[in-house]
């Protein structure tokens, strides 16, 4: 919990295991004395980025006498709900958002304020390929604050206890797998509850076997969502879970509540594919297990396939303007302010994120590891949650969900996909 003010009245912030804080208050507005009123809404309730986002705020406030900005917490999955639900009269000044097509929904609703200007006025302190998330038509209406690629995670104490090395290769995955059932360790941890967890694992699968941009050429209609790549792809994690590779009831498991960083930290399961967030959430929750078991590697290369061990699975994390801000340029402020501060961005850097500002001291030691597989790069995907508009990506996070749960087979899934771009289109 922690405490904040507007208007002059001490609020009471509390973060509850839902993973909703309160603080009061939507749009800005002037409260008495003048005061211009900034509310911004994140997701990161957590130390390694909550923490240094709310010094932030109180540094832009002593920079900017008659300001204060109130800050409003939200898990993941409740944060996308409450966002799609509040009208644009009511949308906070500043707001986390992802870029892509999620991002461009609110664009298109006229949700969001074009700073393209301010953007482009900071590019040297920005990192331009993260910057191009959040470009549509040629206006930029996001900066990114956090940079992040999806990892195959490994506890390394377990591997070296059974003579084990990250895989390179889909073979050598296969035979970790069966050394751990063995031994009875179930392989990857998933908690697939809100489903995106799980949809890494079968979009990395595409990307390694019809090549990193498969993803993109669908889009492009240059192939369909039936393409042999996902149909295969849904077939192989079809039988990662039938072979017992993932925990029994993953769906019903919570990311949010971190049931699947306990199997880890229990060490009943031994690897994880999660984002670069993971890194921070880790090093806050227990620290040992990152100074001494985390390990991270590359999702590995499938035989046969196009795609390479190197192309990545990546995205950014960025802060948006309402457009209906009624301290617009303020806010607008503020949004670079944080994707800029220097204090602020080395202070992520350090707690384990990969921050968005380019130039940073890089001190920690997986962090560097996870900037290593961004700079080694062959191709960067971004989320496809994120790339695709909500709609869609509600679609693609569902049949994977279905899969995992053996509700659906993939030609099934794959053929749900392309009803539901082409009925978009």
């Amino acid at each position: 919990m922690r405490l904040t003010r507007k208007g002059g009245v001490v609020i009471l912030l509390l973060v509850l295991s839902a993973g909703i804080v309160f603080a009061g208050g939507t749009q800005a507005q002037q409260s008495g004395g003048g005061t211009a009123v900034l509310n911004l809404w994140h997701i990161y309730a957590d130390e390694s980025r909550g923490v240094p986002i709310e010094a932030a705020c109180r540094r832009f406030e002593a920079a900017n006498p008659g300001v204060k900005v109130v800050i409003s917490t939200y898990a993941n999955d409740p944060y996308k709900t409450k966002l799609k639900t509040v009208s644009g009269d009511d949308f906070p000044d500043v707001f986390h958002s992802w870029g892509g097509g999620w991002l461009k929904s609110f664009v298109d609703a006229g949700y969001v304020a074009d700073i393209t200007a301010e953007a482009t006025a900071a590019m040297s302190q920005l990192n331009p390929a993260s910057v191009n998330f959040n470009n549509f038509d040629g206006k930029i209406y996001g900066v990114p604050y956090t940079a992040g690629t999806t990892i195959l995670y490994y506890n390394k104490a377990i591997f070296d206890k059974y003579s084990l090395k990250p895989p390179a290769t889909w073979t050598e995955l296969e035979g970790v797998c069966q050394t751990l059932i063995a031994n009875g360790i179930t392989p990857f941890a998933c908690a697939n509850k809100t489903k995106w967890p799980g949809a890494q694992y079968f979009v990395y699968l595409a990307m390694r076997i019809g090549g990193g941009d498969i993803f993109q050429r669908a889009q492009n209609k240059e192939v369909k969502f039936t393409d042999p790549a996902f149909i295969k792809a849904g077939d192989m994690l079809a039988e990662m879970v039938n072979n017992g590779w993932f925990p029994t009831g993953a769906n019903g498991l919570d990311w949010d509540t971190g049931q699947s960083r306990m199997l880890m930290y229990q060490e009943q399961c031994a690897m994880i594919v999660q984002t670069g967030g993971l890194l921070g959430t880790v090093r806050t929750e227990n620290r040992d297990f990152y100074d001494n078991k985390l390990g991270v590697a590359l999702f590995p290369a499938v035989e046969g396939g196009k795609g390479k061990a190197t192309d990545i699975l990546a995205g950014e994390n960025a802060f948006s303007v309402s457009a209906k801000s009624k301290n617009l340029d303020l806010a607008k402020k503020l949004a670079l302010f944080l994707a800029t501060d220097q204090e602020e961005q080395q202070a992520i850097m350090n707690n384990g994120i990969l921050a968005g500002k380019p130039g940073l001291q890089i001190t920690d030691v997986h962090v560097r590891e996870a900037m290593d597989q961004l700079a080694g790069a062959t191709y960067m995907q971004n989320y496809i949650d994120q790339t695709l508009s909500p709609e869609l990506a509600e679609v693609h996070k569902d049949t994977t969900q279905a899969l995992f749960g053996k509700t659906m087979t993939s030609q099934q899934a794959a053929e749900a996909m392309q009803k539901a771009f082409d009925a978009a289109q």
